[in-house]
């Protein structure tokens, strides 16, 4: 017998840590979205796609080798005679920039401001991609906390109906007392059954966060947020935000852009060479050739089309000097507003949390009053409502609290996998 229940005990203990094992952690979320979330997995083709536009961009520098062959046969008549025409060539040319104006260096390095953007817009994909899945998972958190808080009203619910039946009937409590206790019993059955199928949501939800079809079976984790640090220096951190540096890079490559136009005022020197064999005797004999040359060329008249595309430019470059000082007043703003939402939020969770166990407090002690008859229906039940109504509050700021923080570093940029990636 002994043996049994040691057998029935390693089972439920197997049991219940494979069941535990199921539920992601915060690391295993952000493992498995890693892998499987589309846009990140857009956002690095992306990269990809800008950092082979630099290759493209730099290619000014280098020669430009191209090679051709061809070869013809024909028949020409002549004096109602026809004789063969054959002919065959192969030449190697090769061709280099020497002097463009600059334009081939302001191409590389507009190109290089670009892949600098898609850098920034790439890290503002993983804090956003991060932020809807943190809040996913919290979401999952707090429907699982629900349905723990959601049970313990039901039973508390369940025993309140059955100490007012007693009260009922030894006469000591009337029939609107019992009634409206029960249908309080109710309504906890209610919200304990809307409290699961709100996990179910929130389980499909972290799904499609990460990136999977098939929703998880639920997480593991702490529904809690750190107390935020004082804002020493606001301007610092916003000109460090990804939307920051877009916006200043973006000023970067519209000056890159101008230069470019501006080669174009410039002469623009070439170097050629080419080498060949050519035959026009029927593929006997084939005649060497060579050349190298110089060229040069210079606008001298465009029709006001150069003039217009280089003063278009420096208008350009004044639009996103605008946007940039534009985008740091309106950031400036939002981390304050932001700051302000995430202190707010953590420091009313910890005042709703002693209000709480002030609650429950206040209910050990109305209970056990009601019971000696010291205390009104109306009250203890008032202070009951409060405790329940009280318990769900709690829960729900602590909730906002842990969102409140992940929406501080979604506006900061910040990513747990941009710091992977750097190393730290």
């Amino acid at each position: 017998m002994k043996r049994i229940w040691i057998l029935t005990a390693m089972l439920a203990a197997a049991g219940t840590y494979a069941q535990t094992n199921t539920l992601l952690t915060w690391e295993q979320c952000l493992e498995k979205a890693k892998a499987h979330n589309p846009d990140l997995v857009s956002a690095r083709a992306a990269i990809r796609e800008l950092e082979y536009g630099v290759t493209s961009a730099s290619s000014g520098f280098l020669p430009s080798i191209s090679a051709r062959a061809s070869g013809s046969y024909g028949q020409n008549e002549n004096s109602d005679e026809w004789s063969d025409t054959k002919s065959s060539s192969a030449t190697l040319s090769l061709d280099q920039d020497l002097f463009s104006g600059g334009g081939n260096v302001a191409r590389r390095g507009r190109a290089l401001a670009q892949l600098e953007i898609g850098k920034e817009q790439y890290r503002k994909t993983l804090s956003d991609v991060e932020y809807a899945l943190r809040t996913a998972y919290l979401d999952v958190l707090y429907a699982q906390e629900l349905i723990k808080l959601t049970e313990k009203i039901e039973q508390r619910r369940a025993a309140n109906v059955r100490l007012i039946q007693l009260r009922f009937d030894g006469g000591r409590e009337n029939a609107g007392s019992l009634a409206r206790t029960k249908a309080q019993y109710s309504q906890a059955v209610y919200e304990s059954k809307e409290a699961r199928r709100e996990l179910v949501y929130a389980v499909r939800n972290l799904s499609a966060a990460i990136g999977l079809m098939q929703p998880v079976d639920g997480a593991a984790g702490d529904l809690s947020a750190l107390s935020p640090e004082e804002l020493d220096n606001l301007e610092a951190l916003m000109k460090q935000t990804p939307s920051y540096s877009i916006a200043a890079t973006q000023v970067e490559a519209a000056e890159q852009g101008l230069k470019v136009t501006r080669s174009s005022r410039f002469p623009q020197v070439g170097f050629s060479a080419s080498a060949g064999l050519g035959d026009g005797s029927g593929f006997e004999q084939y005649d060497a050739n060579w050349r190298i040359g110089l060229s040069a060329s210079v606008p001298l008249f465009t029709g006001g089309q150069l003039r217009s595309d280089i003063a278009a430019a420096k208008e350009g470059i004044i639009q996103t000097e605008m946007d940039l000082i534009d985008t740091g007043n309106a950031l400036m703003a939002s981390l304050q507003q932001q700051w302000n939402t995430y202190a707010n939020a953590v420091e009313n969770e910890a005042v709703q949390n002693e209000l709480f166990q002030a609650e429950q407090l206040r209910a050990e002690i109305s209970t056990a009053k009601y019971k000696q008859g010291l205390l009104s229906y109306e009250d203890w039940d008032t202070i009951e409502s409060n405790l329940i109504t009280q318990g769900k509050t709690h829960l729900q700021r602590r909730r906002a609290a842990a969102r409140a923080e992940a929406s501080w570093k979604n506006a900061l940029g910040f990513s747990v996998w941009q710091t992977m990636e750097k190393g730290e």
